[in-house]
């Protein structure tokens, strides 16, 4: 999973535009089931993403898995 982290963090770029555009919408109009998708969504890729991140090394071949410049 260690591997899918660019991915995700991309994904998570994607969806924060989207949920910027739809606030910019007037109230009235906004979908609000979308909106909670996207922000339940954000949420659960930040916790994916960080609990990747933990992990320092591989678990196979205990070289570094992240540049820490």
């Amino acid at each position: 999973m260690e591997n899918y982290v660019p991915v995700f963090e991309a994904k998570l770029n994607k969806l924060r535009d989207k949920v910027v555009k739809e606030l910019a919408v007037p109230k009235k109009d906004r979908n609000r089931k979308r909106l909670k998708k996207m922000l339940k969504e954000i949420k659960g890729l930040k916790k994916t993403i960080r609990s990747a991140k933990r992990i320092k090394t591989c678990p196979h071949c205990g070289q570094p898995l992240w540049d820490e410049a």
